[in-house]
């Protein structure tokens, strides 16, 4: 019964150790990073594009339910608020069809009252999805697959500090969707 035990805390302790940064949390074999950062939804989808320092990525794909009640649950001790809204990575071009940043089909939504904007950014309050303009700003989700090999390289000091220095890679290059 012991080794059984040891063997499930290792087993735990290995899968949540598959993100690159131990601060991303899995859930459903994709990591998040939670960044505390406001910004417009097309600066947040740069962020994780380009910025993130463990590797590239997209701003959060959603699934389902438990991954949205997830999200909105660990998102207030990550943003250190009870109410809010934080981008994830639906969009779409001046009220045409809905998009995920990173190409996924849609299949689960979560929409609440509002939805007259392009841009989806869930409720810290309720898990649900409403719609902001393009001038708004919130804190942000980024996901990224743990299989996939990470894109950057170690930091190097620049003169404005750290900086991620791109690697190739065989990942898909994002599109834009305003």
């Amino acid at each position: 019964m012991i080794f059984k035990l040891f063997l499930l805390s290792t087993l735990v302790g290995l899968a949540s150790s598959a993100c690159f940064d131990n601060g991303d949390k899995e859930i459903g074999g994709s990591c998040y990073k939670f960044v505390a950062q406001k910004l417009s939804f097309e600066d947040a989808r740069n962020w994780c594009h380009y910025k993130n320092p463990v590797t590239a990525s997209y701003l959060a794909y959603v699934p389902n339910q438990f991954t949205s009640n997830f999200l909105a649950s660990y998102a207030r001790s990550a943003f250190g608020t009870n109410d809010g809204s934080f981008w994830i990575g639906l969009s779409r071009k001046s009220g045409g069809s809905w998009s995920w940043d990173a190409g996924f089909p849609i299949g689960y939504t979560n929409f609440g009252d509002q939805v007259g904007q392009n841009y989806v950014a869930e409720s810290i309050v309720n898990a649900k999805w409403n719609t902001f303009g393009a001038s708004d700003t919130n804190f942000f989700v980024c996901g990224y697959d743990p299989a996939a090999p990470p894109t950057f390289a170690p930091q190097t000091a620049g003169p404005s500090g750290p900086t991620p220095t791109m690697r190739a890679t065989t990942q898909p290059v994002p599109t834009t969707t305003d």
